[in-house]
């Protein structure tokens, strides 16, 4: 009887938790920031600001799509953390080959991660490719890759994160009642 009850109670514990997460909106945790064994040259560091036109690109998605876009710098509440992973692409523009960015975004809920992608993109070499420089380049990377990591955020419409919410709740109350077993 014990058993049962306290597992009725987790599961409805986990589903109340879960079901906040429709009403609160999703923020951006600043600074975006390299990872530890991030594979981006210094100088690219140093000269494009990359972690500072990621968070202007992922603000200005995140203010098309919900009409907000918060940002914060602790983990509470529902919290979009983007970490950059590596580029590749030298000096000299598009006339020295294409340019990458790779980035990892994961959506916190109190500081736990609830899912995270690693997104890639690179450049095409568009009509002014050649005579773009490296920073500029780059800088169209990151306002696609943040309409991506917008687009699978859910921000405006939080429906895949309460899917995913909901899905790591109902594991959270099934291993508490396995193991109150």
């Amino acid at each position: 009887m014990i058993r049962r009850t306290l597992r009725a109670t987790l599961a409805a514990t986990a589903f109340a938790i879960a079901g906040t997460a429709a009403a609160a909106p999703i923020s951006l945790l600043v600074p975006v920031t390299y990872a530890e064994d991030s594979k981006v040259l210094n100088k690219t560091k140093d000269s494009c600001a990359l972690e500072d036109k990621l968070a202007g690109a992922i603000g200005a998605e995140m203010h098309k799509a919900g009409g907000t876009a918060q940002t914060t710098t602790t983990p509470a509440g529902i919290v979009l953390r983007v970490t950059i992973l590596g580029s590749r692409g030298i000096g000299g523009g598009g006339w020295t080959g294409s340019k990458t960015l790779s980035v990892n975004a994961a959506l916190l809920k109190d500081g736990l991660s609830v899912r995270n992608r690693n997104f890639m993109r690179k450049s095409r070499g568009e009509l002014a490719g050649p005579f773009e420089g490296t920073c500029a380049i780059l800088e169209g990377i990151a306002e696609t890759l943040g309409q991506d990591i917008v687009a699978w955020s859910g921000a405006g419409t939080d429906a895949n994160f309460d899917a995913d919410a909901d899905a790591a709740a109902r594991r959270s109350a099934e291993a508490a009642a396995s193991a109150a077993q």
